[in-house]
């Protein structure tokens, strides 16, 4: 009979390799998942990588035991600085779970996204550990960010569209009422414009409504928001705005900047439009504002004497060489 220190022994040796065994079959498992998994514990005082799946070594797109094991968050392509990486550092202080999504660099350089979560191990050594799973959000956060667009934008122009103009009117109104500086909206509907889709066709006018958007972006601040309302509608917000005087000042302006030629297909095109103007706090809230300056903009209309919306310079619409308009007037 083997003496009993002998016996501890070999019980002992027989645990490790139970131990062992198990955690062969463990990473066994793990090396067959699509989904890249790290584990994470502490070494030296900080949080370091000791284990990750192959799945994740094909994400982070190297041999993870060659590289500094204390900069997981570096193999995870996490970019430096991201809020969600902060979130994680907390949950991994605070010893619970959690999980955010971060920014991450991809392996060809693009930007990308990811989810990580994070939770807590046991240990039978008492040793905290954490597992993380990682999972590439990219081509789904493309996809939302593109879906919002469309839902926020004008699809033929890409200028903000009237729900996206009523979100900027609401923070303005906010940021006014707490003492913020005041802003003018100012309406814009383009006269006749029926006439030159009559006359020359709609894909013609969908040109036309293009260049004109780009014209008012161009002629307008950057904090200024130029946005298409519907068909032949557009608004602008005017935020921060100097005085009373520059509001009416800008409303003229863009009458002269529409009143410049405009070329399609080859055409010579000159289209006038009427403006409404309206300051805040004339209105409550952004729809009260909206309706102001369409009031605004109408009775403009009726008081001033209207131009012909669209010269054509003749019914056999000849072609005017484009060498022959002033860079200023090329579009």
């Amino acid at each position: 009979m083997l003496p009993q220190s002998q016996t501890n022994q070999i019980e002992r040796a027989h645990i490790s390799i139970r131990a062992r065994s198990a955690l062969d079959v463990y990473r066994a498992v793990l090396d067959r998942l699509d989904t890249p998994v790290f584990l994470l514990g502490f070494e030296g005082g900080r949080q370091a990588l000791i284990y990750a799946n192959r799945a994740f070594e094909r994400w982070a797109g190297c041999a993870t035991a060659t590289q500094p094991a204390e900069d997981w968050h570096t193999l995870c392509r996490i970019v430096a600085g991201d809020p969600g990486l902060a979130q994680l550092h907390s949950c991994l202080s605070d010893g619970r779970s959690g999980q955010a999504l971060v920014r991450t660099r991809q392996l060809d350089g693009n930007p990308g996204w990811a989810e990580v979560r994070v939770s807590p191990m046991p240990a039978d050594d008492g040793r905290e550990r954490f597992i993380g799973q990682l999972r590439d959000v990219t081509a789904e956060t493309h996809e939302r960010e593109h879906l919002r667009r469309e839902a926020l934008h004008d699809s033929l122009t890409g200028l903000p569209n009237r729900r996206l103009l009523k979100i900027h009117l609401e923070r303005a109104i906010t940021r006014a009422q707490g003492g913020g500086a005041p802003f003018a909206l100012v309406f814009i509907d383009l006269d006749r414009f029926k006439q030159v889709n009559d006359t020359i066709g709609h894909e013609a006018g969908d040109q036309l409504l293009r260049q004109i958007a780009r014209r008012l972006r161009h002629g307008v601040r950057a904090l200024d928001t130029v946005a298409r309302l519907y068909g032949d509608e557009f608004a602008l917000l005017l935020t921060p705005l100097p005085s009373e005087q520059s509001a009416e000042a800008i409303s003229h302006r863009v009458a002269a900047w529409l009143r410049q030629p405009f070329v399609i297909n080859d055409l010579r095109i000159e289209i006038t439009c009427s403006a409404g103007v309206v300051l805040y706090p004339d209105g409550t809230d952004g729809r009260h504002l909206l309706e102001s300056a369409d009031h605004d903009m109408y009775r403009r209309k009726r008081v001033r004497q209207e131009r012909p919306a669209a010269d054509f310079a003749g019914a056999s619409f000849p072609r005017v060489p484009e060498e022959s308009l002033t860079p200023a007037r090329r579009v």
